[in-house]
């Protein structure tokens, strides 16, 4: 296997409308959409409901994507009774050695799957974020244990809705979101009124890489498209210092944006595999 594609893409509330609980009123587009990407692993987020009736609508999310097979993880009920669940959606390319979830120390939930890529000596590591959007500081504390993933060695990938400005995207202006937003956003009281970057900054400074720079897009807007948000690139591609050298594409797909699928776009980032010394 010479080429992995990683996709990531919150999908707001699973394409359905009534907060998840309605009609699929974009879901269908959604997926034709994600199938068309050819995704290897594909991580979502906002999957609402998905866990009903024997998680029917992960099975079916799997066949319409056209992937193998799918993993959810299951996550917190908010203070306003939501339940943003989270999945991996993998090709029939892949393997998986382990999976689960983990949301005892996650405000939503953090899903991961440990994949056997034909080719590779090393699994390939895989952490599906949708972070905390009201508290930068719990933010921090959600990706702290994920910093030991950049150790020498390991092939890694942090993907999915990290609800914090990626390094490099300009600064917002912060006065154009309402007042009882900002603090979701903001360095603490007694700071300097900017964005709170700590989570990415940690990841950065364990050795993290941030997909987008490589290609000159870290200003590039993935998220917050909504009527009386501030756009903003939350959606992130992180890889590891061993699995950094195999990045050769990142692209910021604005169709889910354009045709009204969601408030987030897709982002996409291509690997050759046989750049990296762990090739068979």
């Amino acid at each position: 296997m010479r080429r992995l594609r990683v996709v990531t893409f919150n999908t707001l509330f699973g394409g359905h409308s009534d907060f998840g609980f309605g009609p699929a009123e974009h879901w269908a587009a959604q997926a034709e959409f994600l199938r068309s990407l050819e995704p290897d692993v594909l991580a979502l987020q906002e999957c609402n409901f998905w866990e009903q009736l024997g998680r029917r609508r992960l099975h079916r999310a799997v066949s319409a994507v056209g992937m193998a097979q799918g993993f959810l993880a299951e996550a917190n009920v908010t203070t306003s009774g939501h339940r943003f669940h989270s999945a991996i959606l993998l090709s029939s390319r892949l393997g998986v050695d382990a999976e689960d979830s983990d949301r005892s120390r996650y405000h939503h939930v953090m899903g991961w799957a440990n994949l056997v890529v034909p080719g590779l000596r090393t699994l390939l590591e895989v952490r599906n974020l949708h972070l905390d959007p009201f508290d930068p500081r719990n933010r921090a504390r959600e990706v702290a244990p994920l910093q030991v993933l950049a150790a020498p060695g390991r092939l890694g990938l942090v993907v999915g809705d990290i609800n914090s400005i990626g390094l490099g995207y300009p600064e917002p202006d912060w006065t154009q979101l309402p007042a009882h937003l900002r603090n979701g956003q903001l360095r603490s009281p007694g700071q300097d009124e900017v964005s709170d970057r700590e989570a990415v900054e940690l990841l950065a400074r364990a050795g993290f890489a941030d997909a987008s720079a490589r290609f000159g897009q870290e200003a590039v807007a993935t998220a917050a498209f909504g009527k009386g948000d501030v756009p903003r690139r939350q959606d992130l591609i992180l890889v590891t210092p061993a699995l950094a050298p195999a990045l050769v594409e990142y692209e910021v797909a604005m169709e889910p944006v354009d045709l009204g699928w969601s408030d987030h776009a897709a982002v996409r980032a291509d690997f050759d595999l046989s750049l990296l010394d762990q090739v068979a």
